[in-house]
């Protein structure tokens, strides 16, 4: 390996990337002339799902740049010459005939910790990574036992902390469903939310109940969070146990209409809600403002109080509903988003 303070000349070293090497504590070389024949390509390394790792067109555009004298950052490589980052890169030296290539070199990484960097990595300089690579890499962890850090993993990947929280909860959920022995038909059931919702049930006896209550009955998730709340308040397993009957009985109309192949009967008080909101949302703020002078005081005093009261459905509605887009309204919501400022889930 070349000394390190030869590589300070070399077109290929990123600052950045040494920077992330560093603030992450790994030792590591660089190495500007690797044989490309020596490297490998082993599983469990990378998050990059393979059918999305140096996409054909990407390596076509580097090759053709390469060839007229571009220079991209090296490759990250672990100490056994296993690919890390940098798969359009390399490929492309290897469709231009190269034999060598520009890389640091990685010691002592495990296997999580250098699929954790080929996120970072990836998420800063390449590809952004879809939020399914993301999602399994966070659950690979989780199983693993790993304890996630929400803040450092939102700043990794782009995607909310919330949105991680939930992710995390519900792969604990399945892991300590299928621990607990609840049938695979009531896990599969529950919405993602409420799988994540039912997990913070203290008890296993209650956990086990009110999972199965909540998938015969289509409990929504709000009101699952009240249930369990109401449960892990209990001074007893006994009484926990019975605020989970007490619901059962409650909801034993809900519970026939599921098991005759119906959606339980909607009793909600806000179900018009929406469409109260929906119609409220056409009108610009000239139209809300167009107001006789005799009827703005009241109006003024009913537009304050629907604030106040949309303040704080809009807060419980961050920390209670689960906000993933469907998949066929991902692009809506994405562009209500950038309309509104909020922030969208993942990078790229």
């Amino acid at each position: 390996m070349a000394p390190r303070n030869s590589r300070t000349a070399h077109p290929a070293v990123s600052q950045q990337i040494e920077q992330m090497l560093k603030a992450r504590s790994i030792d590591f070389d660089f190495e500007p002339n690797v044989q490309i024949s020596e490297i490998r390509d082993a599983e469990g390394n990378q998050v990059r799902l393979t059918e999305h790792r140096a996409p054909k067109d990407q390596v076509d555009k580097y090759a053709v740049a390469m060839k007229h004298g571009a220079t991209f950052p090296a490759v990250v490589l672990n100490d056994r010459l296993e690919r890390i980052d940098g798969n359009t890169r390399l490929e492309a030296c290897i469709k231009n005939g190269d034999e060598t290539v520009p890389a640091y070199i990685c010691h002592g990484l495990t296997p999580l910790e250098a699929r954790s960097l080929s996120v970072e990595l990836n998420q800063s300089n390449g590809l952004a990574m879809t939020e399914e690579e993301i999602r399994r890499f966070i659950d690979g962890a989780v199983l693993e036992g790993q304890h996630a850090d929400l803040r450092t993993l939102a700043r990794m990947t782009g995607v909310r902390d919330t949105k991680i929280a939930r992710w995390v909860a519900e792969t604990q959920y399945r892991a300590r469903a299928e621990r607990e022995g609840i049938a695979e038909r009531h896990v599969n059931a529950l919405p993602p939310s409420t799988r994540a919702a039912l997990h913070a049930t203290r008890l296993a006896a209650v956990f086990c109940s009110l999972s199965q209550l909540a998938a015969e009955a289509r409990i929504p998730v709000a009101e699952v969070k009240k249930i369990v709340a109401q449960a892990n308040a209990a001074p007893s397993e006994s009484e926990a146990l019975a605020v989970v009957e007490a619901e059962r009985d409650t909801r034993a109309d809900e519970i026939r209409s599921v098991a005759s192949g119906f959606s339980p009967r909607d009793n909600r008080r806000s179900k018009g809600s929406a469409q109260h909101i929906g119609g409220l949302a056409r009108f610009e703020v000239d139209d809300l403002l167009d107001v006789a002078p005799e009827k703005q005081f009241a109006t003024f005093q009913r537009m304050r109080l629907l604030r106040d009261r949309l303040d704080q459905a809009v807060a419980r509605a961050e920390r209670e509903w689960d906000l993933t887009p469907p998949v066929d309204e991902a692009d809506d919501a994405s562009s209500v988003e950038h309309t509104t400022g909020a922030p969208v889930g993942v990078a790229g």
